[in-house]
């Protein structure tokens, strides 16, 4: 067992550890911390109340969903929980913009860390490997968290926006196989198979970052 032990954390390229574990939890804690902050905007205090409206990441931390982005690199935080009945908008449309605030926050972050790459490659701002190598990893993840976060399946940020075009009846549908569509999520993520759905949503997150910024 020992040398079980050993063996495998002599595999652990602990360098990548130290560049990917904040860079993972700044752009979880970013994601929901938006979500927190839309639904206050529109007139829900729940997060708020709730201690949701932090940049502490411990806050927003779920055990097994923090210990599952470490060793699959899939997981998730504690959902900020908000009342649709506080919105000072129809519910569905509430539900929407919360929802996609949490994507849309990762992609603003990539698009910073993509300035960041730019010119630090090019000289205009101070740079050295290790912080390169930190900047890029946090793109790499908020393209990541926000390509995976937009699919359309329940409980992903993308269900509760493509909620607001379907009908209703289809809707509850959805949300009614939430259970379902959790342990799928988690068997694709763990087995590989959630890229071939992330792919080509990476790829199209990765051009538009590009056009914008290079």
């Amino acid at each position: 067992m020992y040398n079980t032990i050993s063996q495998f954390l002599g595999n652990i390229n602990w360098l990548e550890v130290a560049f990917s574990v904040p860079a993972l939890l700044i752009a979880l804690t970013f994601h929901e911390f938006c979500h927190g902050l839309a639904a206050t905007a529109l007139g829900d205090d729940t997060p708020r109340l709730q201690g949701r409206l932090s940049p502490n990441p411990l806050k927003h931390m779920d055990v097994i969903g923090t210990l599952m982005l470490f060793l699959f690199k899939f997981g998730w935080a504690k959902p900020v929980q908000v009342n649709p009945n506080n919105f000072r908008v129809p519910h569905k449309i509430g539900m929407a913009i919360v929802a996609v605030a949490g994507p849309l926050s990762n992609l603003l972050l990539a698009i910073l860390c993509a300035f960041g790459i730019k010119y630090i490659s090019g000289g205009a701002i101070p740079g050295n490997p290790y912080f390169y190598t930190f900047i890029y990893m946090l793109m790499v993840y908020n393209i990541c968290f926000a390509a995976f976060n937009i699919l359309p399946i329940p409980p992903l940020d993308g269900s509760k926006i493509i909620a607001l075009i379907i009908p209703d009846e289809w809707a509850d549908t959805l949300y009614g196989n939430t259970q379902l569509f959790t342990l799928l999520l988690v068997v694709f993520a763990t087995t590989g198979y959630v890229n071939k759905f992330m792919q080509p949503v990476v790829d199209w997150v990765y051009y538009l970052i590009n056009m914008i910024v290079f």
